[in-house]
């Protein structure tokens, strides 16, 4: 996936979430594997200013404890068959004045990163040299692997996703290549 194609796909779930009703303050659950659809339906719900919070697809028990408000998936339909007009290129989402990444620490507790994130998104500039390559070991669900595919991003680089495919043990590849 290119970075044109990764912006067109994020300002369409940017519309369809809109569409779903998500506003600020509500909390989204996220569901679903290491696919780049993954970390763009988190962004998708912070430019709305909702809150999220990544669920691993085995503790789904999670999202009535939790309360949320919304569970977005990459396996099937995201919310639901809705189709949103994609937002038009010179229509600028606005920003939220703060965003806030959450993920199942033990099972109970949720560890928050708001702090994190915003100074990550403050401080990261482009590489000048260009793109460079970020292999994810952890899954995008998890605090670091999330971390680094946002820093990694934010600087222009190229992020590439592994996950183990179910039963095989082969490795499936989605790659957000850096183009200018």
């Amino acid at each position: 996936m290119t970075y044109r194609e990764t912006f067109d796909t994020l300002r369409r779930l940017h519309a369809t979430l809109k569409s779903e009703g998500i506003v600020p303050g509500q909390l989204v659950a996220i569901t679903g594997g290491n696919t780049p659809e993954t970390i763009l339906l988190q962004f998708a719900s912070q430019l709305l200013g909702a809150r999220v919070v990544h669920v691993d697809e085995e503790r789904t028990d999670l999202l009535e404890l939790l309360e949320v408000d919304h569970v977005l998936t990459t396996e099937g339909p995201l919310v639901t068959s809705r189709v949103a007009r994609a937002a038009r290129r010179d229509e600028d989402a606005a920003l939220p004045r703060s965003i806030e990444t959450m993920f199942s620490g033990d099972g109970t507790n949720l560890v928050c990163y708001r702090d994190v994130y915003e100074e990550m998104a403050r401080t990261t500039r482009p590489n000048p040299a260009g793109p460079q390559q970020v292999l994810l070991i952890a899954p995008l669900s998890h605090p670091i692997g999330n971390r680094l595919t946002c820093k990694a991003l934010l600087a222009g680089d190229t992020v590439v996703l592994h996950e183990r495919a179910t039963g095989t043990g082969s490795f499936a590849a989605a790659n957000l290549a850096g183009e200018a």
